[in-house]
């Protein structure tokens, strides 16, 4: 269907007489040469002309294209109809100051000149005014026939509804978000500001998976819209990020086609723009989603000869990083739904992988107890690192949660299941080592970084949640525990301060500052 730039033309001129900008309305019928020729009710216009709400009728047809001729008829009526009243001051206004009458004056001199005479006069005849009123019923209703054929109605406010419904529909199939702010004129989501960083404290809502279900990987989009969830029977789900429910405004949620892999969802990530997400399987397959459709759109059927473990996508989106616990990393190409290179080095489980923001390098962890840097071009190990050798020799803990610092591409943050956490270079060096009481830790289980980079949230076996100053090294702790015991993972909203958690009693709970 083709739209018409004359009817845009005209909603938007109807939005201006609803909003009185009767200039800007006049200015734009002129310049386009579209008039809107629309009155609110044409039963309430032909009554107003049958009944003699003059008033009424000019206001409508001053807004409205009518030909001159009927335009003069129609004031010769009314300046007619107040002659006969003896109201002569408004009908010589209408005669003299109005631009029917002066194309009259201009083309039907004697018409006009006998208009001019019925005001002259010195006395009226209320006998022969009486006698008037039945030809001026028949003349209206012979006007009012005149101008109905000149003007239409229209639905009220029909370029807001018309937006709306645009916007109602885009929801309905997954394009749009209703839980964010949206810039109609832009066609974008508008930018939230972050909040200032602090640690979530206290339960807001609580996602419940069924008996037999429960979230192995969670993910926020980056919009902050959704978090999605990966689950044991293989289902990945998007959620309200602040109201826990399932996002019913996407289609396939709501008709239960739910996105789904063939074994337990075991990690989760979406692209920086939030159009894809991909998932990891404990088969070792990864599969690539448009979250807003539901749909498939690459496969990767032989990723990992174990389970996927961990998921991250270039800044590009071009190319995935996964890590299994087949002690591999593997980066997959999106165009060619192959794999394009292998990281071969750790001898346990990969537990984590990201990409440096150039690209240029990718960090893991490891149950191996170390932290690899590697050439992302050559694939070649450029640094292992076991944080504090020294102190652990051979029996160094596993490794976990590698973590970028927003604005701080040279730095990076990892984990250890100890009550240690550190910050290091991409040169491999150990720029910070935290390490916090064993009161409430004996060793981190899961970490994330807060939406501005000023804090690192970790959780202890204890189930108490620590906020870590980056800059300082100050540690908080988090009055209220986390109510799941031996949390597997969490995530941190991007934009709020907000973090979900998970672990296998089969609840997601999202905590709040």
């Amino acid at each position: 269907m083709n739209i018409e730039s004359a009817d845009v033309i005209r909603l938007i001129e109807q939005f201006l007489k609803e909003h009185n900008l009767h200039s800007t309305l006049e200015a734009l019928q002129t310049e386009t040469g579209i008039s809107l020729n629309t009155v609110d009710n044409t039963v309430s216009f032909k009554d107003d002309i049958v009944k003699g709400n003059w008033d009424a009728v000019l206001a409508s047809v001053e807004q409205a294209h009518v030909p001159q001729a009927k335009r003069i008829d129609l004031y010769e009526q009314i300046i007619t109809e107040l002659a006969d009243l003896h109201d002569i001051s408004p009908a010589r206004a209408l005669l003299r100051q109005t631009e029917p009458m002066e194309l009259m004056r201009a083309a039907q001199p004697d018409r006009y000149l006998r208009l001019e005479q019925m005001l002259s006069r010195t006395s009226f005849d209320s006998t022969r005014t009486s006698q008037h009123a039945a030809r001026n019923e028949s003349r209206r209703l012979k006007i009012a026939e005149q101008l109905l054929v000149e003007v239409s109605t229209a639905p009220a406010s029909r370029l807001l509804t018309l937006l709306g419904h645009s916007i109602k529909w885009q929801q309905l199939q997954g394009l749009l978000s209703p839980n964010v702010p949206y810039d109609l004129f832009f066609g974008r989501a508008q930018m939230v500001a972050p909040a200032e960083d602090k640690a979530p404290c206290k339960l807001l809502t609580t996602i419940k998976f069924p008996k037999k279900q429960c979230p192995n990987s969670l993910a926020f989009s980056p919009d902050g819209a959704y978090l999605a969830t990966g689950s044991a029977d293989g289902f990945i789900e998007l959620w309200n990020s602040t109201t826990g429910k399932i996002a019913d405004e996407l289609k396939y949620q709501a008709d239960g086609a739910l996105m789904m892999m063939e074994e337990a969802v075991t990690a989760l990530a979406f692209c920086d723009n939030g159009e894809m997400i991909c998932s990891g399987a404990k088969d070792g397959k990864l599969k690539v989603w448009k979250p807003k459709t539901g749909s498939c759109v690459k496969r990767f059927p032989a990723a990992h000869s174990q389970g996927v473990t961990c998921l991250a996508f270039s800044r590009d989106h071009s190319q995935i990083l996964s890590g299994g616990h087949d002690n591999v990393l593997r980066i997959h190409g999106l165009k060619s739904a192959k794999m394009l290179k292998e990281l071969r080095g750790h001898s346990a489980s990969v537990t984590s992988a990201i990409f440096s923001e150039d690209m240029s390098k990718v960090i893991s962890t490891s149950d191996d107890g170390t932290v690899r840097i590697w050439d992302a071009s050559t694939t070649n190990c450029i640094h292992t690192v076991v944080p504090d050798a020294d102190k652990h020799g051979l029996s160094a803990p596993a490794t976990h949660s590698a973590l970028a610092i927003p604005g701080s591409p040279s730095e990076f943050v990892v984990c250890t299941k100890s009550p240690s956490i550190y910050i290091l270079a991409m040169d491999g060096s150990v720029r910070k080592s935290i390490t916090v009481d064993k009161k409430s830790c004996n060793e981190f289980l899961t970490a994330a970084i807060t939406p501005q980079g000023k804090h690192i949230l970790a959780v202890s076996d204890m189930s108490i949640l620590h906020c870590i100053d980056i800059t300082s090294g100050n540690v908080d702790i988090v009055a209220n525990k986390i109510p799941n015991n031996d949390v597997i993972g969490m995530a941190c909203h991007p934009v709020l301060n907000i973090a979900a958690f998970f672990s296998n009693d089969r609840r997601v709970p999202i905590w709040t500052a």
